[in-house]
């Protein structure tokens, strides 16, 4: 099963699996006591046949199945429970019923009334959780320990369904769509990711996963989905683990043996911050092989200071393995690398970048050093389109990222007019090929994708066109006291060249005028020195106000909102941020 056969479904590889690699681990848990709820590929296979015969009893091909799971190995038979019994798998967030549950609950409601499923799949510590009059929410509902325990015999009496998994993107530009995936799409997906991590790391053949990446999100149910179809073992962080100890993930990995992960970068810089220099050479790290670097901007210097900090523990800097892919893109588009180097990095002057063209070189002042998301692989077309007269870029040009083939998914949930739209997009003069919008702004240079954000955060002043994370970036860097703090910058009001910037920090007591006014001029001192803009207003914010995505992505649009309404009025920092 090493070669992927593009023909083949993923069902089947767990049959195979199951019986050839009966005993292996599969799927387990890791947290602060150790190694839990292994799941052997036999184990995943005999419950998810027990899924698949519990839901015949309450679907039919094609309907709608929602799994509510957190970090727990019972989602892998779950998810190919649905797709033994032919039904559309639909990964929603784990609702958390702490603090913060009434919330949760309100977005678990919306999200199952868009949806319609016939049945929900979670766990049996939720139901028990959500008591009686919640758990009335799922309406008919059951758990994967359920299944397993009544036990009824599968039978192979109902076809596949072509769609495989109706995957929600994060949101961060606006509300979450059901992207329609179809196994073929995942087909295709699985055999790219073969070759990029072959690219990075050509040795690495076993596969031992470590991931704290939600299962709901595309890049975590990706890990899961490649790992097994290389007969590899997976092991799950809960991600509110990996935020309130960020070195349980990197232990995790030294562990097992662990040889491919993947995180956003902004978990590269917390490691950094949270994990002392002493505890991260009692890691062994030296087994890790590809460490997937994707989300959101990829900053050079994170990955120079994660390499740095963590190289008494063997860690190489050419595991990191920067790529771009999206939810409507199945999850891979972009990242082969060859040769066995780091990271490709380029510095690019800045006000070229701002002009909407690539130069290398400049001043280290006046220049931004960009971080190479790779090559495409055999398959798929990527091309830097101008975004409103649809005509292709020259090399180093400015554009979207326009994307074709067998990975781009089939169009968004009863979103007729949006699919239309972002996926069938035709490029200008001869290329009749539909095209997957991506929303991003990027550049080719020397065969390589250069990534440098997203075309509905662009914030253009007299005719520069500024990244709001680059912004974003220097205010952490402004002062001490922001440093690894989120903020968003955004245009707002009527008048052109209005920014806002609002940051969270956390304060041990409540700041005075004066401080306030240091640390706002600190930041706009810093923004005016690198980028030659003004920050017109600056508001200093507790930890928590600033509205994220699922996937911990800052919500700018809904920034703006919030602050032409007054809602950010409320949100000052205090003395518990």
């Amino acid at each position: 099963m090493e070669d992927y056969d593009g023909g083949a479904d993923l069902v089947r590889i767990l049959r195979s699996h199951a019986q050839t690699h009966g005993d292996r681990v599969a799927v387990q848990l890791a947290h602060e006591q150790g190694l839990t709820g292994r799941l052997t590929y036999a184990e995943v296979d005999r419950r998810a046949q027990a899924v698949a015969a519990l839901l015949r009893a309450f679907t039919k091909a094609g309907d709608r199945v929602v799994l509510l799971f957190p970090a727990d190995p019972d989602f892998l038979p779950a998810l190919f429970g649905c797709w033994y019994a032919g039904v559309v798998a639909v990964p929603l967030p784990y609702p958390v019923l702490g603090r913060h549950g009434e919330r949760s609950l309100q977005q678990l409601a919306v999200g199952l009334e868009a949806v319609a499923p016939a049945l929900v799949l979670t766990t049996d510590g939720l139901i028990a959780e959500l008591g009686d009059q919640n758990a009335a929410l799922l309406g008919r509902y059951a758990s994967v320990g359920q299944a397993a325990a009544v036990g009824l015999p599968w039978e192979n009496d109902r076809a596949g369904h072509e769609i495989a998994v109706l995957q929600h993107t994060s949101g961060s530009t606006g509300q979450p769509k059901g992207v329609l995936v179809s196994h073929q799409n995942y087909a295709h997906n699985l055999r790219m990711l073969t070759d990029f991590t072959r690219s990075i790391a050509p040795d690495v053949r076993h596969f031992q996963t470590v991931s704290w990446l939600p299962n709901f999100h595309d890049m975590g149910l990706a890990l899961l989905l490649f790992t097994l179809h290389h007969a590899g073992t997976s092991t799950l962080i809960a991600p509110m683990s990996f935020l309130r100890d960020p070195g349980l993930w990197l232990r995790t990995i030294s562990e097992v043996g662990g040889n491919l992960t993947a995180a956003p970068n902004f978990a590269y810089d917390l490691c950094v911050r949270r994990v002392s220099r002493e505890a991260a050479a009692a890691m062994d790290l030296s087994t890790m092989g590809i460490m997937l670097n994707a989300a959101e901007p990829v900053r050079a210097d994170t990955m120079h200071r994660f390499t740095a900090h963590f190289a008494p523990a063997g860690f190489q800097a050419a595991a990191f393995a920067p790529a771009f892919g999206l939810a409507e893109g199945t999850v891979f588009v972009s990242g082969l690398r060859y040769g066995g180097d780091p990271p490709r990095t380029i510095r690019f002057d800045r006000r070229s970048l701002q002009d909407g063209v690539a130069r290398p070189g400049g001043l280290e002042a006046t220049s931004h050093t960009l971080v190479s998301c790779g090559r495409r692989p055999d398959g798929m077309s990527v091309r830097i389109v101008d975004p409103a007269g649809h005509t292709e870029c020259p090399p180093g040009t400015i554009g979207e990222i326009w994307v074709h083939g067998p990975s781009v998914a089939l169009g968004y949930w009863q979103r007729t007019a949006q699919t239309a739209a972002v996926f069938a997009a035709r490029l200008a003069g001869f290329d009749y090929h539909p095209y997957l919008r991506t929303g991003d702004l990027g550049f080719l240079w020397e065969g390589e994708l250069f990534v440098v954000g997203r075309l509905a955060d662009l914030i253009v002043l007299g005719g520069r066109l500024l990244q709001p994370q680059d912004i974003e970036y220097t205010i952490e860097r402004s002062h001490p006291t922001l440093e690894g703090r989120r903020s968003a910058v955004f245009a707002y009001g009527e008048e052109e060249g209005r920014l806002a910037a609002v940051v969270e920090m956390r304060l041990n007591q409540p700041m005075d005028d004066d401080q306030r006014s240091a640390l706002e001029a600190a930041i706009r001192d810093a923004v005016a020195a690198e980028h030659d803009v003004e920050i017109s207003e600056v508001l200093i914010l507790r930890t928590g106000a600033i509205p994220v995505t699922t996937s911990g992505k800052v919500r700018r649009a809904r920034c703006r909102q919030m602050l032409l309404s007054g809602a950010l009025a409320g949100a000052h920092a205090g003395s518990r941020g």
